[in-house]
């Protein structure tokens, strides 16, 4: 090839390059000042739940604990009443209790084990015998 057919495609590539990427920011969404999006990214209070201590809770502090459920796998909460799953525990796995609190008339259990900490509701635990 010759140097100008090698300089007309280098050129054409190039501006296929700037036209693809002309499109995709075009593509990408709003763009907005500064202060806009540092706004946009505070996140906002999210209602206060009505967590109280727990009494005459079935599981104490410090008790050791196995996971019982249906399924395989027993799901964890980061917060007690979420509805994002954090991480699974396997059903049998073994654990201990390091909190309890009330949520809505429901009891959950801050608990240590293999697959991590979270929160679970006392449905899926059983006394180690």
């Amino acid at each position: 090839m010759n140097n100008k057919k090698i300089s007309r495609i280098s050129i054409l590539l190039l501006l296929i390059v700037l036209f693809v990427a002309t499109m995709a920011c075009e593509q990408a969404g709003e763009i907005v000042p500064d202060a806009e999006a540092t706004q946009r990214a505070i996140p906002t209070a999210a209602p206060t739940q009505d967590i109280q201590e727990a009494e005459d809770a079935r599981f104490a502090e410090n008790q050791d604990v196995v996971f019982v459920g249906q399924g395989y796998l027993i799901p964890f909460y980061g917060k007690p009443g979420d509805a994002l799953v954090l991480s699974h525990a396997a059903r049998g796995d073994a654990g201990v209790v390091l909190g309890v609190v009330l949520l809505e008339g429901e009891t959950w259990y801050e608990v240590k084990s293999v697959a991590g900490t979270g929160w679970i509701t006392e449905d899926f635990l059983e006394e180690v015998e």
